[in-house]
């Protein structure tokens, strides 16, 4: 019985090999702490470009004076695509009119037209998505008209922890015309009504 506490008392003290302990213990959660941080700064980071991305189709967007075509808008989605660098995501380009007067107790939005670029369940804004989105729009003035891009898609990482799988990154932009009253689609340039 002496010999066995003898040797529990040598072992209690003993304090070789609590690095390693330590280490085995510790190091998974290093890790792993690392791949979360990695992984966050990347979702965090595609936001960003994706943002930047929308901003500047807006802007883009905003200058043209000349009538919109097909053509233009999948070149305006393959620039989106280069400057966020990723082609998985939605592009969505609205053009919305604000209509109000108060004698005739209209206050509400009309959509222009809207197309979608990309694969995915995004669809174009229909006139009853837009009717009475005071919530979405900003505030605006009889007759005023802006563009309304807006960006969707999943974000996908060099480095899964499976923490971020399902996140979907989204951006909206919404914009007034710079140099023209209204952004005219090919076939579609209502003039303002009141």
């Amino acid at each position: 019985m002496r010999a066995l506490r003898s040797l529990l008392r040598r072992l209690h003290r003993d304090e070789r090999g609590t690095v390693a302990v330590e280490t085995v213990l510790i190091a998974p959660l290093l890790i792993l702490g690392l791949f979360l941080s990695y992984e966050a700064y990347g979702l965090l980071r595609q936001q960003s470009l994706r943002e930047k991305a929308t901003y500047t189709v807006a802007d883009i967007l905003s200058r043209e004076t000349a009538v919109v075509t097909d053509t233009y808008i999948d070149n305006v989605k393959r620039v989106f695509d280069m400057m966020s660098g990723n082609s998985n995501a939605q592009l969505r380009i609205s053009v919305v009119r604000y209509r109000r007067s108060v004698s005739q107790g209209i206050d509400e939005f009309d959509l222009r037209w809207s197309e979608v670029r990309g694969a995915g369940t995004m669809q174009p804004l229909r006139d009853a998505d837009v009717r009475k989105a005071h919530a979405t729009f900003p505030r605006m003035t009889d007759g005023e008209e802006i563009i309304f891009v807006e960006s969707r898609g999943p974000y996908v990482s060099p480095v899964s922890t499976g923490h971020f799988d399902a996140t979907t990154l989204r951006t909206q932009m919404f914009v007034i015309p710079r140099f023209a009253p209204q952004i005219c689609f090919t076939g579609v340039c209502v003039p303002a009504t009141s």
